[in-house]
């Protein structure tokens, strides 16, 4: 029966299904951390070609991040330039264009699986990695990682298909090198490493095939390097076509930005196994720590059978080892210098197609050595279940797809609060829609304030909502400090203790964004009576008296609220009622044992009194939390 079966129809009516899926799901999807950042970027670069290179704005470091123009600025001024005639919404506009280039991805991965064994290979291939949850939810709205994964992957299959057709190279084939090289390098400076990659596919031929037959100095092997260099050549010329910096030195400006890129160090707090990390001090196992428990189960499974590639008489040595080159060497690269990373593997997204198209050989090969129907029947079940369970979990959590965890990890739920969910704001699209629902926000008139920890999203949502509202940046652990009347807050940067005793959502919450049963955004309607608010402003005021009335009265209401304690023992210290701020102090540590700052305040009010013993032993716990944040987990 599976002889009979026609892959190439399935395969493209499934890559039509699937195009159709994602240009339409993409508009549902939420403004990401880096999208304002790079639409800005992108309105600079358009400027810079507009003004035939006179305004210089985007050679310049501006907003939160001081190297944008390291970047390629392909992506960006093409949305910016499709934007500038499109009549919807500019971030639904930059999501419908990345879905393309996700989609791309998935043809290229076709591509690459057909060229390798076949329609049946590209046909399994192709749904891998569309009912990858995360995949699928990055390719709606990541701007940074998809463009360049779509080049990397290019990349890896025009070289597959030039070295493989040697003696008799074509032109479409170096073409397709070259434009590939252009794409990648101008999203990204890494996208140099097609370079390297191309040495090494010839290296692998070479090494399996070529040498029985050519020498190194021969001819054919001269205008085969002849063919690699024009490729090379010509591709970092194109990504330097719509690279304003590369631009002004093309022969340096690109390698120092390899360089500024290669030793950039960010130091940003995440959680990551139970622990709070650091992204510049990382354990060697992060990436496939995160991969193995993100990616579905049975593409996991296709992963770890690929090997048997290597002992089939199916596959040529050199294209094999050369996938699994392209798929291995950055994770071991990155694992050796002890790069910075984080946001789980999105840095590292453009393995991921290689990884899937390995799986799916895997598993097509395997298959084709049961000679038993019925045995093949089974193994198509496997497949088929193994694919049923993320597809029905992306339709339960729609757009969310983002968070997911397989079943090793037991899932969202049990990975809330020890991993990092909705780091990238996707959520808040989502709570922010409902509250205008629910409040009627569309047609207010009402002078209100939104509070939020993620104010660049939101305040791009209240601009199409209704611009009258304004919204207030507020870290979640000081959100009482400043008066609003609703806030939306997601769980980026919390303590994980605070996640998994369920002390989020906060009280008065009206809505919550969730993922299963794990909450990412809550929607909270602020205390009618303001209590917390009007105690920090006695407490700013020095009006510790009042402070302390109304802190009482508000943790009466909500003893939960883990943001005041510790004010309310600054209050309770400065009018030496010292037994009761250590108590409020610990009252927090109760809720969140791992909070540097309420160690310190801990530290200062043992001090304050003399008490040398109870200090140090504050002291020696927080250079012990401190100590575990900082080093790698091992």
């Amino acid at each position: 029966m599976f002889n009979k079966i026609n892959f190439k129809t399935l395969t493209l009516i499934s890559l039509a299904i699937m195009m159709v899926a994602m240009l339409w799901a993409s508009k549902d999807f939420g403004i990401t951390g880096d999208e304002i950042t790079q639409n800005t970027y992108g309105e600079k670069v358009y400027s810079y070609y507009a003004t035939g290179g006179k305004d210089k704005s985007c050679l310049e470091a501006f907003g939160r991040i001081s190297n944008a123009f390291y970047y390629g600025g392909f992506y960006d001024l093409l949305c910016v330039t499709v934007n500038k005639f499109s009549p919807f919404d500019p971030f639904n506009t930059r999501h419908f264009i990345n879905a393309i280039f996700g989609f791309l991805i998935i043809v290229f991965g076709v591509r690459y699986a057909r060229f390798l064994r076949g329609w049946d290979a590209a046909f399994l291939v192709a749904w891998f990695l569309f009912l990858s949850p995360r995949f699928f939810g990055e390719s709606m709205n990541n701007p940074k990682d998809v463009p360049y994964a779509l080049g990397m992957l290019m990349g890896a299959y025009y070289i597959s298909r030039l070295v493989a057709a040697f003696p008799r190279i074509g032109w479409k084939d170096i073409a397709g090198v070259a434009v590939a090289i252009g794409l990648a390098i101008s999203i990204r400076v890494g996208g140099i490493l097609l370079i390297p990659f191309l040495a090494m596919a010839v290296f692998f031929q070479y090494l399996f095939t070529w040498r029985k037959e050519y020498k190194i100095g021969s001819p054919e092997i001269k205008k085969l390097v002849l063919y690699c260099v024009i490729a090379s050549v010509v591709g970092y010329a194109i990504g330097l076509i719509f690279w304003p910096y590369a631009l002004q030195d093309p022969l340096s400006n690109p390698f120092t930005a390899l360089h500024e890129m290669t030793q950039f160090s960010t130091s940003i707090g995440m959680l990551f196994n139970d622990n709070k990390i650091l992204s510049d001090n990382v354990p060697w196992y992060y990436i496939p720590k995160w991969l193995s428990i993100t990616t579905p189960v049975i593409i996991l499974v296709g992963i770890v059978l690929s090997p048997y590639l290597f002992v089939s008489k199916e596959y040529k040595p050199a294209q094999i080892s050369f996938l699994f080159f392209v798929a291995l060497f950055p994770l071991f690269y990155v694992i050796y210098k002890k790069s910075p990373l984080y946001d789980g593997w999105r840095h590292l997204f453009f393995i991921y197609p290689p990884l899937v198209i390995m799986s799916g050989l895997a598993f097509i090969t395997l298959m084709g050595k049961v000679k038993n129907q019925y045995g093949k029947y089974a193994f198509a079940a496997v497949i088929f279940i193994g694919l049923a369970l993320p597809a029905k979990w992306c339709l339960a959590n729609y757009p969310n797809e983002i968070v997911y965890f397989n079943e090793l990890e037991g899932g969202v739920n049990a990975a809330y609060g020890y991993y990092e969910t909705d780091y990238y704001m996707n959520s808040l699209k989502q709570g922010t829609y409902k509250l205008a629902e629910m409040k009627g926000l569309f047609t207010t008139k009402d002078s209100l304030q939104i509070a939020t920890n993620a104010a660049e999203p939101v305040v791009e949502y209240f601009k199409r909502i209704n611009p009258c509202i304004s919204v207030i940046y507020v870290r979640y652990p000081q959100r009482y400090e400043r008066k609003w009347d609703y806030g939306l807050f997601y769980t980026r940067f919390m303590d994980k203790d605070l996640l998994q005793n369920g002390f989020f959502p906060p009280a008065n919450t009206i809505y919550t964004v969730k993922a299963d049963n794990a909450p990412l955004c809550a929607v909270v309607k602020a205390d009618p009576e303001q209590l917390a608010y009007k105690a920090s402003q006695f407490l700013k005021a020095n009006n510790f008296d009042s402070a302390i009335v109304y802190y009482e009265q508000h943790l009466k209401q909500d003893p939960n609220d883990e943001s005041s304690y510790d004010n309310y023992a600054v209050a309770l210290a400065s009018k030496g009622r010292i037994p009761d701020a250590i108590a409020a102090v610990n009252k927090k540590l109760k809720m969140d044992p791992e909070d540097l700052a309420s160690y310190q305040l801990l530290i200062s009010i043992y001090r304050s009194i003399g008490d040398r013993q109870h200090e140090q032993e504050a002291a020696t716990t927080a250079q012990a939390i401190q100590e575990k944040q900082q080093g790698p987990v091992e």
